[in-house]
C-alpha cells in the first residue's frame, strides 16, 4: 500500500526522471582563456594547458614566431578558440568520452574563420571524430572546412559505440585571419534500460540487531542475467500500516551490479567490518542514508526506481536459533534462492564458524545436495603439529543435510578421559571444515599420543547423530 503523497512523488519522478528526450551529455565551451601555445621572440613555443580536463594538444613541427601567433583560448564571445599565424597544423583531441549507455549520439561544432585569405592548403579545420579507439572518419556535415568558408555548424549523428573521440585538424598561416573552434557539443538520449522484474534481486542476508556499536547491513543478491545499477535500486520499510517509508536510494551515481554476485549495502562499513570475517572489500555500497530496522521485527524491502517492489522480507527474532541466547551481531541468512523469500524456513542464523554473519559472499547456510544423514570425514590418522607444512593439523570435514546443526566437539585421552571441548554448541555450515592444531583449550600442546575425538551433532528437530575417531599426535613425519 502507497501513500497518496508518495504516488504523487512517484508521479514527479516518473514526469521529469526517465530518460525519454535528447540531452547534452558533454560540452566544451573554452571559457579558460589563453590555454594552449604561442610564440616568443626568441622563436619558442610557449604553453599553459592547467585546468584543462576536457581536451589535449598535438602541434609538432609548428613554428610560431611571436606572442602574436597562437592557438589557444580566448574570451571573445565568451571563450573559444583561435589559431592565428601558425606555420604548420594543430590537432585539437576531446578527451575520451563514454557513450556506452547512450544512443542518438550526435556532435555539434561551430567551425568559422574571418580575413581575406583563400588559400585551402593552408587556411583549414577539418573535424574527425572515432569510435572504441578505432579509425577517425570525417564528420558528415561540413566536415571539412578550406578558404574563405565563413561560419558552419559541423554536425555527425547517430553514432554508436562504447567510447568516443573528437578531432580537429586546424591550420592558419596569416596574422590577419583567424580559425576559430566554438561549442563542441555530444547530445543523446539515454539507452532504454530493460525493466527489473520482482526476483531479479533477492534480499539474501539481514543484520538487524548489530552489536552496540556495530552497523546493520542487508546483503542482496544478483539473481538474474541483468547488469542492473545500482542508482535504479532503493532500499525501505514498512510502517504499522504496511506504508512504505524510509526509502533511500542505494547509489547516486551509475554503478553496475553483476549476475551471480552478492552486495552488502549499509550506513557505515565501519560498524561491520571489525566484527566479521570480511573476504570481499569490494561487495560493499556505503549508502548515504539507510533504513533504521527495528531488532524484534521489521520490513526490508528492495524497490526498483519506480518503487515497485523487487523483494520484500519480513524478518522476526523469533526467526534465529532457538540455542542461541542473545542474537545481537548474527544475521539471518537465506538458505535457498528459488523458496519465498517470506518463508521462515528459508532463513536461519549464520553460523558460529562464519563468525555469525557473511556480508558480501555467499552465505554459510545454504542448501546442500545431501539428502540422508549429515557426512563427517576424519582426516589423517596422525598428524604432527610442527609447522613443517606436512599434516600440522587434524581435520574434521562435514556435509549436513540441510541448515541448524549444532556442533559439540570433545577430546579424551586414549584411557577415555575427558580433556576439553573443540566445539561447545557451535552452529555450523551446512559444509565445512574445523580444525585441531593439537592445543587444548588454553592454547598448550599436548604431548604425543593417541586421542579420541568424539562428534555429536543435533539440529532444532531433535535429530541427533555421534561420530568417533581416534588419532595419533606424533613428532615428525615423512
Amino acid at each position: 500500500m502507497i501513500s497518496n503523497n508518495l504516488k504523487i512523488l512517484i508521479f514527479i519522478y516518473i514526469l521529469y526522471c526517465t530518460p525519454a528526450h535528447t540531452q547534452e551529455i558533454w560540452r566544451e565551451s573554452f571559457e579558460l582563456p589563453n590555454k594552449g601555445i604561442w610564440g616568443s621572440e626568441n622563436g619558442t613555443i610557449q604553453s599553459d594547458f592547467s585546468e584543462i580536463v576536457n581536451w589535449t594538444l598535438d602541434f609538432p613541427n609548428v613554428e610560431l614566431q611571436n606572442e602574436k601567433d597562437y592557438a589557444k583560448t580566448v574570451s571573445t564571445s565568451g571563450g573559444r578558440f583561435e589559431v592565428v599565424d601558425v606555420n604548420g597544423e594543430i590537432v585539437w583531441k576531446s578527451k575520451i568520452i563514454p557513450i556506452e549507455d547512450f544512443i542518438d549520439v550526435n556532435i555539434q561544432l561551430n567551425a568559422s574563420e574571418t580575413g581575406s585569405n583563400n588559400n585551402t592548403d593552408n587556411k583549414y579545420l577539418k573535424a574527425f571524430f572515432s569510435v572504441d579507439n578505432g579509425d577517425k572518419f570525417f564528420f558528415e556535415v561540413n566536415g571539412e572546412n578550406n578558404g574563405n568558408w565563413g561560419s558552419v555548424i559541423v554536425e555527425q549523428k547517430e553514432i554508436k559505440g562504447k567510447e568516443l573521440q573528437i578531432l580537429v585538424y586546424m591550420s592558419n598561416h596569416y596574422s590577419s585571419d583567424k580559425v576559430i573552434l566554438d561549442e563542441v557539443i555530444i547530445s543523446a538520449k539515454e539507452k532504454p534500460q530493460e525493466p527489473i522484474r520482482e526476483g531479479d534481486i533477492l534480499i539474501n542476508e539481514v543484520l538487524f540487531n548489530p552489536v552496540s556499536v556495530g552497523s546493520d547491513y542487508v546483503e542482496i543478491y544478483n539473481h538474474s542475467a541483468k547488469e542492473i545499477s545500482l542508482n535504479r535500486l532503493y532500499l525501505a520499510s514498512r510502517n504499522s500500516n504496511r506504508e512504505l517509508t524510509q526509502i533511500y536510494q542505494l547509489s547516486s551515481i551509475q554503478k553496475s551490479f553483476y549476475p551471480e554476485s552478492y552486495l552488502a549495502l549499509t550506513k557505515d562499513t565501519n560498524g561491520v567490518f571489525p566484527w566479521y570475517d570480511i573476504q570481499c572489500p569490494k561487495c560493499f555500497q556505503q549508502m548515504e542514508k539507510f533504513p533504521s530496522y527495528n531488532n524484534d521485527k521489521d520490513y526490508v524491502v528492495l524497490l526498483d526506481e519506480n518503487l515497485q517492489v523487487i523483494d520484500e522480507f519480513f524478518y522476526s527474532e523469533k526467526m534465529h536459533h532457538p540455542i542461541l541466547s542473545n542474537e545481537e551481531g548474527i544475521s539471518l541468512e537465506r538458505i535457498s534462492f528459488t523458496r519465498n523469500t517470506n518463508d521462515p524456513k528459508n532463513w536461519h542464523s549464520a553460523s558460529t564458524t562464519a563468525g555469525y554473519g557473511t556480508p558480501g559472499y555467499k552465505n554459510s547456510q545454504t542448501e546442500t545436495e545431501v539428502t540422508s544423514k549429515p557426512v563427517i570425514t576424519f582426516s589423517p590418522e596422525s598428524f604432527s603439529p610442527n609447522f613443517d607444512g606436512y599434516n600440522d593439523e587434524y581435520l574434521i570435514k562435514y556435509e549436513v543435510d540441510k541448515p541448524g546443526y549444532v556442533a559439540n566437539i570433545s577430546i579424551f585421552d586414549e584411557s577415555g578421559r575427558f580433556l576439553f571441548k573443540l566445539a561447545n554448541n557451535e552452529i555450523i555450515n551446512t559444509s565445512g571444515t574445523i580444525e585441531w592444531n593439537g592445543e587444548d583449550q588454553t592454547g598448550q600442546k599436548l604431548k604425543h599420543g593417541v586421542y579420541i575425538v568424539m562428534v555429536e551433532l543435533f539440529n532444532p528437530s531433535g535429530e541427533t547423530y555421534r561420530y568417533k575417531d581416534g588419532v595419533v599426535i606424533t613428532g615428525f613425519l615423512k
